[in-house]
């Protein structure tokens, strides 16, 4: 059963039309008797034309016209069952019934597949775009390795001979003449001036000693400190973080992630997996900068196993800026602004955290102890600061203690015991323990707070718009002596709109198990002037029905999708998918809807089988049962030719085929399809309508928007026509063109050469044989 009535379709054959008008008026005597609303007719179209001629080019296609039927065995199927509605072959079927009992995952399973689907989409997308990896990661090095080899890493010049031949001619000519009483007379004049100012002349002997070299001294006589290091590292780990972006925004913006997480994909699951795999891309690199360190010299963060320690700290580092940058690509609507845009922030972050750094050590004793703390506790939230503090004081350490293991006899040199001994993973001043402990708790933090976005977003900004804002908007309108709440003019709303608005207030109660319950659902957009885009919507779809939604652009048809899959928020009004409220569990919701876009939310970097692999896997279907799952949806679909292809290499229909085949899989109980025959050819139509009539057999309940009348017609038990936000006119096709639909068309081919006076003829038996105010006759 399908909402309250059967509808049935009836294939005549074409030499019954002489039975037409005894058939019509029997069954208008006997409409009340036999229980019929409505009853009506429909001829061969040009698409099922289309449809027979493919037939007949190709046998293995595996489509019917609804009502070209001659053949003799056609008419023997039609005698034994004249109730099948459109495809009398049925292999299509038949494979879909096959995956109709799949028992699907759930629990820990279920995790386990969807962080492997999630981990290998992230994977393919790096090795779909090896270019830009590669040249991403050519840049980082190449840079580095010249910014490196610049600066001054030897530290310890050559011996050289002392020996003045180097300084050319030695002998120079000197000669004194004069008198040494001219000194004393000189001092004696000193002396008096000095007594008249109340000086005395004094004179100091001895020998001048050579300042000793100290901890605090020692670093100034380094040609290379370790600020150096990280001002050659800058701009590359700014260039790595950045990219970290690209995907993650690509996916938003393109809806791909909303269609993922309508899908099943847990939040955990999907985030853990990009981490896993940034964090991964993240280590392959640098393992490439230890060896462009190996290649300029810079034992300091090499030698002696010291790469583990440079290691340690660019993984840290990694570990807190990709959470960072999650963050930091909600700001954005675009990959590549965000890319440029973040890689900047990253490299003039660091700059200005050393800028900030030298300022404060040179300028220690004039700057407060308080500011001097506050600044070095709010740069220590950067990710980058602390970066650049750890290589700087591991890199000036391990030189440090290196000149004072040479030198440590030499009478100059006053090296602190406490420096030597002192370890590098300390929390002093020289140790750089605080900066790794801060990394790792940026990581989290900023990882847990960009999950707690995540989570909260969608009902936070509901609770704003349904609670705050509509709440002001209402005092507002009373303010201007309006309506207290959004209300339908009942004096314009259709009879059959207001029975289903009766119909849901009464069985409310009773039918919270319902596929899709909507009750004066209202979304406004807050604009100058304020857009009711859906106006007090009530409506109940049962199992087994495919309900279709028609009206012009703009009529609210793509918003109302957006709040039933919860894209968008609601202002008011009540939504129920399987008794549960969007508002308050949008998680659960998501698990059990189907959604086809209008857009094409496509990861272009994938194929066509390895998308619907991935949502097969991220829908629970267990892994033996995959392949022929997801053959089963390109064979419904007609695209085994394309599976292997690259998704940007498909036209505008084929990418809608593949949209509609996500959005059919997996065990939900509401599908929405949004336009989903845009683009296709008449064949691939069939072939949807065909998948789409399974699927309400199986218990799923479809919703449907569409710009064909015959798709409509074709799919749907009932429709609701949209203007402005509101339901105009609900009911099934035949009710409707019953009820607005009283105007015949007659279409007579003339010659050309006809003369005027019979062709006047024509249209005066025309008017005469159907007289009325509302006969119209034209050419």
């Amino acid at each position: 059963m399908k909402a309250d009535v059967w509808v049935i379709r009836i294939a005549i054959m074409v030499d019954g039309t002489l039975q037409f008008e005894a058939l019509f008026n029997d069954l208008e005597k006997k409409q009340k008797e036999l229980g019929i609303a409505s009853f009506g007719a429909s001829i061969t179209t040009m698409e099922e034309v289309f449809l027979k001629v493919n037939k007949l080019a190709d046998s293995q296609m595996d489509i019917r016209p609804t009502t070209l039927l001659k053949s003799k065995k056609r008419r023997q199927d039609m005698k034994e069952n004249i109730s099948v509605p459109r495809s009398y072959e049925r292999p299509v079927f038949s494979r879909l019934n096959d995956i109709a009992n799949i028992k699907f995952n759930s629990g820990f399973p279920l995790y386990r597949q969807q962080f492997h689907s999630m981990f290998v989409k992230r994977a393919l997308f790096s090795w779909r775009n090896w270019k830009l990896s590669l040249l991403q990661t050519a840049v980082i090095l190449l840079v580095t390795t010249y910014l490196l080899t610049t600066l001054n890493l030897n530290y310890e010049p050559p011996a050289r001979e002392m020996d003045l031949s180097q300084y050319g001619r030695t002998i120079v000519p000197y000669s004194v003449s004069g008198n040494s009483d001219v000194a004393l007379k000189i001092i004696k004049n000193l002396k008096i001036f000095l007594k008249l100012k109340n000086q005395e002349l004094r004179e100091v002997q001895g020998k001048i000693h050579r300042k000793k070299e100290t901890a605090a001294n020692m670093k100034i006589y380094v040609p290379t400190s370790g600020l150096q290091i990280v001002l050659c590292l800058a701009f590359g780990m700014a260039v790595m973080a950045g990219s970290f972006c690209l995907q993650t925004v690509t996916e938003r913006t393109t809806k791909a992630k909303h269609i993922q997480f309508v899908s099943g994909v847990y939040l955990l699951t999907y985030w853990l997996s990009a981490l896993l795999w940034d964090l991964i891309y993240f280590f392959v690199t640098c393992c490439l900068l230890l060896g462009v360190f190996v290649y300029c010299g810079v034992d300091a963060l090499v030698a002696d196993y010291h790469f583990l320690d440079t290691m340690m700290i660019f993984m840290l580092y990694g570990w807190s800026v990709v959470p960072l940058m999650y963050l930091g690509s909600l700001l954005f609507s675009s990959s590549a602004a965000a890319y440029i845009k973040l890689t900047l922030f990253n490299y003039f972050s660091t700059a200005f955290s050393i800028v900030i750094h030298i300022i404060i050590k040179y300028y220690e004793n004039d700057i407060p102890q308080f500011t001097r703390t506050l600044l070095v506790n709010t740069l220590m939230m950067l990710p980058s600061y602390n970066l650049a503090m750890s290589i700087s004081k591991f890199f000036d350490d391990y030189e440090v203690k290196k000149r004072c293991a040479r030198k440590l006899k030499n009478i100059y040199l006053d090296c602190d015991k406490k420096l030597i001994e002192n370890n590098i993973y300390g929390f002093g001043e020289h140790g750089i323990g605080k900066f790794l402990i801060s990394l790792a708790a940026l990581g989290l933090i900023y990882l847990l707070l960009f999950l707690c976005l995540e989570s909260t977003f969608w009902s936070l900004k509901n609770f704003v718009y349904h609670k705050i804002i509509f709440n002001v908007y209402e005092i507002f309108r009373k303010c201007k002596k309006a309506t207290a709440s959004i209300q339908v003019n009942k004096e314009y709303e259709d009879k059959d709109v207001e029975d289903e608005r009766k119909r849901v207030l009464t069985l409310l109660p009773n039918l919270k198990r319902a596929p899709l319950l909507l009750n004066d659902l209202t979304k406004i957009y807050y604009k100058c002037p304020v857009v009711k885009a859906v106006r007090n919507i009530s409506l109940l779809v049962q199992k087994y029905e495919c309900f279709g939604l028609l009206g012009l652009n703009g009529a609210g048809k793509t918003t109302t999708f957006k709040i039933l899959t919860g894209e968008e928020t609601t202002t008011s009004g009540v939504v129920l998918i399987d008794g549960i409220s969007i508002t308050e569990n949008i998680r659960k919701i998501r698990s059990r809807i189907g959604y086809c876009p209008q857009s094409d939310p496509m990861l272009n970097h994938m194929t066509g089988r390895e998308l619907l692999i991935m949502y097969a896997r991220l829908r629970g279907v267990p892994e033996p049962d995959i392949y022929m799952y997801v053959e089963t949806f390109l064979h419904s679909m007609h695209l085994e030719t394309h599976a292997d292809k690259y998704i940007y290499t498909y036209s505008g229909g084929n990418k809608r085929k593949l949209n509609t085949a996500i959005a059919l899989m997996g065990k939900s109980s509401v599908v929405f399809l949004d336009e989903p025959s845009t683009g296709m050819d008449p064949v691939a139509r069939r072939l949807l309508w065909d998948t789409v009539t399974w699927m309400c057999k199986t218990g799923k309940a479809i919703i449907i928007t569409s710009h064909s009348m015959e798709e409509c017609e074709a799919l749907c038990t009932r429709l609701a026509i949209m203007v402005k936000g509101q339901f105009k006119c609900l009911g099934s096709p035949q009710h409707l063109r019953n009820k607005f639909g009283n105007v015949y068309i007659l279409t007579a081919k003339i010659k050309i050469d006809e003369n005027e006076d019979k062709l006047a003829e024509f249209k005066e038996f025309i008017a005469t044989t159907f007289p009325g105010k509302r006969s119209r006759v034209g050419l």
